[in-house]
């Protein structure tokens, strides 16, 4: 570990903080994130917690950043800067700030408060990130950016900018954001302001269990990998990026890692793949750093195994119930069952699989005759068939 490099990490209580301060090497820069529910998008604290765990970390004489990472409508934004006003800001080393409107108000409000740039969701282009840092000036301490960038991108741009360069090195990735709960629905009970999980599966590709969270401020899903750069310390510091960010807030991990990620920065160990490959809940990747992977997901976008219409087309699998059936979308305008056919399944992988139905039945499981376009139905379960998969006529040859 090189000592110029910072730990970014998350404290959502006192235990935590205590362990932290119990167990962190003094040669180690540690920097604590707090929050509260109100102006975070995953704390849970409350105004009270989080005064209390300011107080107790600037005693133990941590450097402590506030989060302001929420994306707000104007009721909710006016609620936040009346909690901003109360807090003791002049206790915080900076502020992190995502929304634009944040931004202004800490500007022109806050000229003293250092501001820390969440650019994780965009601003990839190195003009856009100039234009922040000539908007903020001298209160532009970092620049928080996105793992969609490469490994090449982010050396470019830290040789470019004057400006620190903070990035995530271990944890969830989240892909999808949205203002509306739409977790709540599914439950069919009414939900306030309270924090739903689930796992979901894509309509898009074979894949499954996606964490999301929905809770106050709206629904997050997460790629079913998390990111894990945490072998490539050295080589983050050679690039000149010392800020690196880890996201121990779910899946009990601050428990299970914490340790480990402080002895890898102190330097006393060297490879912790192991540890944390085996005890975390998902799969590790590097996601984009090693490679633009822009172009192999457009051409997954573009599989012609999912998008092929020919004479025999039949139609595409929607759903898959394990061991029991499969639900069926059919595409074609007739499609006579007067004698139950032999099809030819292409899984989005290319796999084939020629077989015949024992049975077809509709939606609501009743025998059915003939389907028109768009039915929904229901055949046998086949093993290694997935959501995408199409489905043909195999006529006789």
């Amino acid at each position: 570990m090189n000592h110029s490099q910072t730990l970014v990490t998350y404290v959502r209580n006192i235990a935590e903080l205590n362990f932290l301060a119990e167990n962190h090497n003094p040669q180690v820069k540690i920097e604590l994130i707090l929050g509260t529910s109100l102006l975070s998008r995953f704390f849970d604290n409350s105004e009270h917690e989080l005064i209390e765990l300011l107080r107790k970390a600037r005693q133990m004489n941590f450097s402590v950043t506030l989060e302001w990472d929420v994306l707000n409508q104007e009721d909710r934004f006016l609620k936040t800067i009346q909690l901003i006003e109360k807090l003791p800001m002049h206790d915080f080393f900076a502020i992190r700030v995502q929304d634009p409107g944040a931004v202004s108000f800490i500007k022109e409000k806050y000229p003293w408060l250092k501001i820390h740039l969440i650019l994780e969701n965009g601003n990839h282009n190195l003009i856009g990130l100039k234009k922040w840092s000539e908007f903020l000036g001298p209160q532009l301490d970092r620049l928080v950016l996105s793992n969609e960038l490469s490994k090449e991108l982010l050396a470019d741009y830290s040789k470019a900018l004057s400006i620190p360069i903070e990035i995530l090195t271990f944890g969830r990735i989240l892909l999808f954001y949205s203002p509306r709960k739409l977790l709540s629905p599914v439950e069919k009970k009414a939900v306030h302001d309270q924090t739903i999980e689930a796992f979901g599966t894509s309509e898009e590709s074979p894949h499954s269990g996606f964490p999301l969270i929905e809770n106050l401020h709206g629904t997050f899903m997460f790629n079913v990998k998390d990111l894990y750069l945490l072998d490539q310390l050295q080589a983050l510091n050679e690039m000149g990026i010392h800020f690196l960010r880890v996201d121990l807030r779910f899946d009990d991990s601050f428990n299970k890692f914490s340790k480990t990620i402080l002895e890898l920065f102190a330097g006393t160990i060297t490879e912790p793949e192991m540890s944390l490959r085996q005890n975390n809940p998902r799969p590790l990747i590097k996601g984009f750093y090693n490679i633009n992977k822009s172009d192999v997901l457009f051409a997954k976008l573009k599989n012609k195994r999912t998008q092929r219409l020919d004479d025999f087309y039949i139609g595409e699998i929607v759903d898959v119930e394990r061991d029991q059936q499969l639900a069926l979308l059919v595409k074609s305008t007739h499609w006579d069952l007067s004698q139950l056919p032999e099809v030819k399944m292409i899984t989005p992988e290319g796999k084939e699989k020629i077989l015949q139905f024992t049975w077809v039945k509709s939606s609501l499981g009743e025998s059915v005759k003939s389907v028109e376009q768009n039915d929904l139905v229901l055949v046998p379960y086949v093993n290694g068939v997935t959501v995408k998969t199409q489905v043909y006529l195999n006529p006789k040859t």
